[in-house]
């Protein structure tokens, strides 16, 4: 789940992963934040099991858009990166925030450009946000 082969991804996924969990670790506490570590994972896993390049059932309508922001295989022959880790924790903060009409659009364009390998982390902040908001 950690790697990257552009630039452009490392960009927009450290930060987000190290900002936003500082935040909310300060918002949420220790508790919440592992448990929502926990989700994200498992959830991420889950979904990148059951939609892995092998299966030839992540369909991605926008992967060839001209900027590359992600770190998967343009061929899906392999999934690389923090993408739904950065994803997951980029959501709950605006679910946090109770910005639906935000998040869901960006969920969709995610869900668009990435596949549905990529509803792992979307998902645990829908899910976390129910639980723990």
């Amino acid at each position: 789940m950690m790697g990257s082969e552009h630039l452009s991804n490392i960009i927009w996924t450290a930060p987000s992963l190290i900002g936003l969990n500082y935040y909310l670790h300060q918002r949420l506490g220790p508790l919440v934040m592992t448990k929502f570590f926990a989700l994200s994972v498992a959830s991420t896993i889950i979904f990148w099991s059951g939609f892995s390049p092998e299966s030839g059932l992540n369909y991605r309508p926008l992967k060839h858009i001209p900027m590359k922001f992600d770190s998967w295989a343009d061929d899906g022959s392999y999934y690389m990166g923090a993408d739904q880790m950065a994803q997951s924790i980029i959501y709950f903060t605006l679910l946090y925030h109770r910005m639906w009409t935000v998040a869901l659009p960006f969920m969709a364009l995610d869900l668009l450009y990435y596949g549905p390998a990529t509803l792992g982390g979307p998902g645990a902040a829908v899910v976390s946000a129910f639980m723990f908001l």
